[in-house]
């Protein structure tokens, strides 16, 4: 089997708090759970109310190999979940404005606007 060490699991929340800050997540709690999630690579839980993420790495990469990029690949997938939740909770409710709506897009938007398109320098 291709199962995470402990020193994996050090080593993904390390990357899940790096790109909790290149994603702007500050104002989320991002906290180990315990255990392993069973048959995936990594997963999060999400209680916007309270801007808290709980994570676990998976008990198993399957046929990936578990590399420092493999890690950051999935730390960064979980982060994403996190950034996205928002949004999505808001599509979903029922009297979400269009105004709330576009407030919650243009957050993920003007996140990923920072990464995928820094300053130009002078």
């Amino acid at each position: 089997m291709n199962r995470p060490t402990r020193a994996h699991a050090r080593e993904f929340g390390r990357y899940l708090r790096q790109w909790q800050g290149l994603l702007n997540l500050h104002d989320w709690r991002i906290a180990p759970r315990r255990g392993r999630a069973k048959g995936v690579m990594a997963e999060v839980t999400r209680e916007l109310e309270h801007r808290l993420a709980g994570y676990r790495l998976g008990d198993t990469f399957g046929g990936t190999p578990i590399t420092p990029h493999s890690l950051e690949a999935t730390a960064l997938h979980e982060m994403l979940h996190v950034l996205l939740h928002e949004l999505v909770e808001m599509a979903r409710a029922p009297g979400t404005t269009p105004d709330l709506l576009m407030s919650a897009e243009h957050r993920v938007i003007n996140v990923l606007e920072k990464l995928l398109m820094p300053p130009e320098i002078e």
